[in-house]
């Protein structure tokens, strides 16, 4: 198996562990950052992670990979919601998520050559 679909996996295994944590579970940053800015890099490295597992270089925008990463995150915030921990899905941050998918494929598409 690639390593790259196991990295893939783990790090989206993390993810919904991370949305299964009450507020109060989750550490308080030492800055103030915004929730917006840490959905984009968070699904950014998802869309990397995505590029280096599935990403075959060819003619074009990855647009499955997109779309993979983009309904992970909509789960995501539905996951949110189904956990009852006192988290709610909010659809700006699923754009966010997208935006954040989106940079990180554009991003591995121009710079790691396959």
């Amino acid at each position: 198996m690639d390593k790259w679909k196991v990295i893939l996996g783990l790090y989206c295994g993390a993810v919904l562990y991370i949305s299964s944590l009450s507020p109060g579970e989750i550490p308080d940053a030492p800055v103030e950052v915004s929730d917006k800015a840490l959905h984009l890099v968070e699904y950014a490295i998802m869309g990397i992670f995505a590029w280096g597992a599935f990403g075959k270089g060819g003619a074009g925008f990855p647009w499955g990979l997109l779309a993979f990463c983009a309904c992970f995150g909509i789960g995501d915030e539905c996951f949110q919601d189904w956990m009852g921990n006192a988290r709610s899905p909010d659809v700006w941050d699923a754009a966010a998520d997208a935006v954040g998918a989106f940079i990180g494929l554009l991003v591995s598409m121009v710079f790691w050559k396959r």
